[in-house]
This record gives structure tokens, C-alpha cells and sequence, in this order.
């Protein structure tokens, strides 16, 4: 029992060091996600200060449709602001539950979305209908955004992968495989793919490929979490073509 509780304590102190360093390489680009809304905010707002002062019913007609977008707009902010505190927030074992894989792919999709954007990368969802499993929405939304992360760096150094692929596309399938009770995810990327040498090592604790831009800590970080949820990850490889991960998790039946 001890020796599980400083498992489950020094995964937690991993995971939450991982969320910070995450947000430190997200920061920029949530700050330019969040400056677009509140420009339209300054904007509606010197717009509707100059509509009250005409006073006539087509002004106040246009104010109210300025006072709704401002409305839109702040709701975005919130939205936007309170992914990255869930993102960022401590978890412990106590606060697992049933969870929808999908919903935790949307989150992370919504989270990284910007920064793919501005890469030319195209993030391709296919969710079916799948069960609950059992974990927590934390770790499992820190699952995807360090896949994704991994994705998008094979992307933008593709030609290190042996990939001359004009398209940057990272495609993520949900799937309930009925006879095994188990939820299957699939994240595949078209960057190429990584040699069977490192293949092998790739979610050793430290291993990376990413030279100076990473510590090697994310795809151990991930198995790790997919080991206490008594699930499995797997890398296949297509030398040129794809690299794809398959997760699989048993369904709370």
C-alpha cells in the first residue's frame, strides 16, 4: 500500500510538472488567442458609446447587437481561461471517475488548436460513440495534449522524418472494440516516422528526440497514466509515412 501511494504521489508530481512546462510552450499563443476577443471588446464598446450618444432607435438597435457581441465575446475569454486553469490544476486519485474519452480529445483540441493553426496543421477528429472509462479528466487531457505536442514537433521538422508530405495532418480516432470491453484511440500523424532503434526506446523515462526542446519525461509520463488505468499503448511505425499511437482502455461497464 505505501509503495502504491508514493506511486500515485510521484506520478502526480510529474504530471503537474509536465502541465506547467506545457503551458510555459502554450503561453504565447493563448495570449494572442485571448487578445483577439478582447479587441473586439474595446472595439464594441467605443462603438456603442458613440451609438448612445445619437439617441435614435436605429442606434439603440445597433447598441444592443454590440452589447451582445461584447457578451459573445467575454464568454470566450472565460471559456478560454478556464481550460488552462483545469489544464493547470493539481489531481489526485481521489478525484477519479467515469470519463468520455472524447471529451478530453475535444479538450485538448480546443486547448492546442491556435498553436496547430498557425503551424498549417490540420487536426482530423473521427469520434464515434464509445463508453465511459474510469480515470481522471486531468490526466486524461494531459494524454492528448502531449501526443498532439509530440505530433505537431514531427510535423514542423518533418523532413528529419523522411517525409515529403505537403499536408501536415494529425488524424484521432475513437473506437469501442465490443469484444474486449475496451475503448481504442488511435493519434497518427503523416511526418513520416521514427526509426525501429528509437522506436523501441520511446517511452523510456529521459529518451527524446527533441534535443534540446524537450526532457523525455511526456510519452513516459503518458504510459505511466495508462498503466494505473490498467491500459496499454502501443507505436507503430510506416518508415516514410505514418507514425501512429494506439491507446486502449477497459470501458466502466
Amino acid at each position: 500500500m505505501d509503495d502504491q501511494i508514493k506511486e500515485i504521489s510521484e506520478l502526480n508530481f510529474d504530471l503537474q510538472e509536465d502541465r506547467l512546462r506545457s503551458l510555459g510552450e502554450l503561453s504565447a499563443s493563448i495570449l494572442h488567442e485571448i487578445n483577439q476577443p478582447l479587441t473586439g471588446i474595446r472595439m464594441s464598446s467605443e462603438l456603442s458609446m458613440r451609438l448612445l450618444d445619437k439617441n435614435d432607435s436605429s442606434s439603440l438597435e445597433n447598441l444592443n447587437n454590440n452589447l451582445q457581441e461584447i457578451l459573445n465575446l467575454t464568454r470566450k475569454v472565460e471559456e478560454i481561461i478556464t481550460r488552462l486553469q483545469n489544464f493547470a490544476r493539481n489531481s489526485n486519485q481521489e478525484d477519479f471517475s467515469k470519463v468520455n474519452l472524447n471529451k478530453s480529445i475535444e479538450n485538448a483540441v480546443s486547448l492546442l488548436k491556435h498553436q496547430f493553426s498557425n503551424e498549417n496543421i490540420t487536426i482530423i477528429t473521427d469520434l464515434n460513440e464509445i463508453p465511459l472509462i474510469r480515470g481522471h479528466e486531468i490526466w486524461l487531457d494531459q494524454i492528448f495534449v502531449n501526443l498532439l505536442n509530440n505530433a505537431k514537433y514531427a510535423l514542423v521538422n518533418q523532413n528529419l522524418n523522411g517525409s515529403n508530405s505537403e499536408k501536415k495532418e494529425i488524424v484521432i480516432c475513437s473506437e469501442f472494440l465490443k469484444e474486449d470491453k475496451k475503448v481504442h484511440i488511435i493519434v497518427r500523424d503523416n511526418a513520416g516516422s521514427i526509426d525501429e532503434a528509437i522506436k523501441e526506446k520511446i517511452f523510456e523515462p529521459f529518451f527524446t528526440t527533441k534535443e534540446l526542446a524537450g526532457n523525455g519525461l511526456g510519452l513516459s509520463i503518458i504510459k505511466l497514466i495508462i498503466k494505473s488505468l490498467k491500459g496499454s499503448i502501443d507505436l507503430d511505425v510506416e518508415h516514410g509515412k505514418h507514425s501512429t499511437f494506439k491507446i486502449f482502455l477497459p470501458a466502466a461497464l
